[in-house]
């Protein structure tokens, strides 16, 4: 493990070939890791419906709201054995409330899991044949900093790719707050760029005290995450747009020089944070997808008139289960509010299949390659992987029955 864990910002990972025909399938899941109490409780999700957040108060649905992680962790391993992932991307907000339970500004890897919390949230619930084996690259959302504040583990969330924990797969892959990674298949290959992209959760101390990772309110006076940064409340907004900053042009750098037929942006927040630096990236260097999660459902932007980089692709899939959803979801799963995406991908052609909490295809899209400089894409070659599938999802159902949406005085307690 690195001294510190921004020390292998920016590396490049060792090529990862993938030889056989296909189909190459790639699961994509954020926002997932839900809160852990002790090893007598599974994780439950975060509550996030507060009365104090009008637009986010709404109803408890059982047999969703208790148990999404777990939901989305059962589609995942069932759609594994038919259709295993060569690998998963985390689009990050890995544990909440807020991150690893440890302070930052610890050697990466030191802490190890001494709570369990890695083995119960993580290590346990994506298990079984299809995924047993498989990494996972990600990158860090606000929550794994603290949420409002930047002071938990998430030098540890970059440690543990190095962990010597007995519970440890070995699956994790985070080694920086921003690296890239070349995927080798027989006819093609995909150039992923991880980045960090809480500088636009890092606010001047004194604004948006319960959503700013440099909260005054919520930050100790004297927090630091030592020499490796942010030293201070004060240093931390000017942190991350150092960080910010220096991705960027790295960023830049990489797209440049990619000569894969595929280019990937994965990143925590969707790109209606910082319009304008997407729109310019997706236009010059012809970016053809971006990964993200942060807003608490599922979604695929493509073709529609609203994509507003378009014609790059966007997944959010904020759905993982981690915490509460943004709207109302369904018992039975026929909703886009809880899920996973699974990728196929080919070398003309991405299928990004939008997959619910109860194992409902939502919508399926297939995406072509962007043209660097201009609007174009590339021909598919060949018949489309989406032939004779549906494009949009099937229509909405009645809302689950009565008794399953519950106030919240009378949720279950964990």
């Amino acid at each position: 493990a690195p001294a510190r864990a921004t020390d292998l910002n920016g590396v490049a990972l060792p090529d990862v070939c993938f030889p056989g025909a296909g189909p190459h399938h790639v699961f994509v899941i954020g926002d997932w890791g839900g809160v852990f109490v002790d090893p007598r409780r599974a994780p439950r999700p975060a509550d996030d419906r507060s009365r104090l957040l009008p637009g986010n108060h709404r109803p408890f649905v059982v047999g969703a709201d208790d148990c999404a992680q777990q939901n989305v962790a059962r589609q995942m391993h069932r759609r594994s054995l038919e259709a295993p992932p060569d690998y998963v991307i985390n689009a990050g907000d890995n544990f909440y409330w807020g991150g690893v339970a440890a302070a930052c500004g610890t050697a990466p890897g030191a802490v190890g899991d001494p709570s369990g919390q890695w083995f119960h949230v993580f290590e346990d619930m994506y298990s079984g044949e299809g995924l047993a084996g498989k990494q996972w690259l990600g990158v860090l959302g606000n929550h794994d900093f603290g949420g409002f504040m930047f002071t938990r583990g998430w030098d540890q969330a970059i440690g543990y790719t190095w962990t010597k924990a007995p519970t440890s797969s070995g699956r994790w892959m985070t080694p920086a707050l921003y690296y890239s990674a070349k995927v080798r298949y027989a006819d093609f290959s995909v150039d992923y760029f991880f980045i960090d992209s809480n500088v636009f959760d890092a606010l001047k101390p004194t604004a948006e005290q319960n959503h700013n990772l440099c909260s005054r309110t919520h930050n100790r006076a004297d927090a630091t995450c030592g020499v490796q940064g942010p030293t201070s409340v004060d240093d931390c907004p000017r942190w991350f747009k150092r960080l910010w900053e220096a991705e960027v042009t790295w960023l830049k750098r990489g797209l440049n020089a990619s000569t894969a037929e595929w280019q990937v942006v994965v990143t925590h927040f969707p790109p209606e944070h910082g319009r304008e630096h997407w729109k310019k990236l997706t236009h010059e260097y012809g970016i053809d997808l971006i990964i993200t999660g942060h807003r608490h459902q599922q979604e695929v932007h493509y073709s529609e008139a609203g994509n507003f980089l378009k014609p790059t692709a966007v997944i959010v899939s904020g759905g993982g289960g981690g915490i509460t959803s943004e709207g109302l979801p369904t018992a039975n799963g026929t909703d886009d509010q809880y899920g996973f995406v699974d990728m196929t991908l080919s070398r003309t052609e991405i299928m990004i299949e939008a997959i619910s909490h109860g194992g409902q295809i939502r919508s399926t899209n297939c995406v072509l390659r962007r043209v660097r400089g201009g609007f174009g894409q590339e021909p598919v070659d060949g018949q489309s992987l989406c032939a004779g599938r549906p494009r949009q999802a099937p229509p909405r159902p009645p809302q689950a029955r009565p008794e399953a949406a519950l106030p919240e005085a009378a949720r279950p307690t964990p």
